[in-house]
């Protein structure tokens, strides 16, 4: 009898003992797959000029999520157009407030993306004299609306003038982080941005 309670003792150690050992393997397989799924994301990711951070910057109490890598990778193309066209609708929008302002000693000439659940704006406050001569010029930009899962901060500005000094363009360079979550994996990234404002 103690021979046959020492063998089912032994064979529920075993069981156990392996059944421990797949539940670990399942664990280092998901850990794998996982770290392939980052890899890949990242590598995407640098491939349309973003930067992987780790940062306070990131948010992980929203996300934006992406149910495979190449959903991801068509939100990644979307926002890099969206950076190479905003420059080209800035300029047209921007020429029509340069006519409008001529009659205006000072004017707010904006720019704005909007992000889905936030508009960052640019800002250049510009005073004219009577001869239309610009006499001084104040640059800025914000974030408004909720700043996650994509949060701006600006970095610089700076602004230059025409020869004659009756306009100009005002410049903004700042950073885009993003939380984001692909198949399950979240990782955050950086993009740099840079925003014009013709006066």
């Amino acid at each position: 009898m103690k021979k046959v309670t020492t063998i089912i003792t032994f064979a529920l150690l075993l069981f156990v003992i392996s059944g421990l050992g797949s539940n670990v393997q399942a664990q280092a397989s998901e850990k794998s797959s996982g770290d392939e799924i980052v890899k890949k994301a990242n590598d995407l990711a640098e491939k349309y000029g973003f930067k992987a951070v780790s940062d306070e910057n990131i948010s992980t109490e929203a996300t934006l999520n992406f149910d495979s890598i190449e959903e991801f990778e068509v939100f990644l193309k979307t926002e890099q157009e969206k950076n190479n066209i905003s420059e080209e609708l800035n300029e047209v929008a921007q020429l029509s407030q340069k006519v409008m302002s001529l009659a205006n000693t000072t004017k707010t000439y904006t720019y704005k993306e909007y992000t889905g659940v936030s508009v960052i704006t640019s800002y250049a406050q510009v005073t004219r004299n009577s001869k239309g001569i610009v006499t001084n010029v104040n640059v800025w930009s914000d974030q408004s609306g909720i700043n996650v899962p994509i949060k701006y901060l600006e970095t610089t500005t700076f602004y230059t003038l025409n020869s004659s000094k009756t306009g100009g363009t005002a410049t903004i360079k700042g950073t885009k982080f993003y939380g984001v979550n692909v198949v399950g994996q979240e990782v955050g990234y950086s993009n740099p941005v840079t925003y014009t404002v013709s006066f």
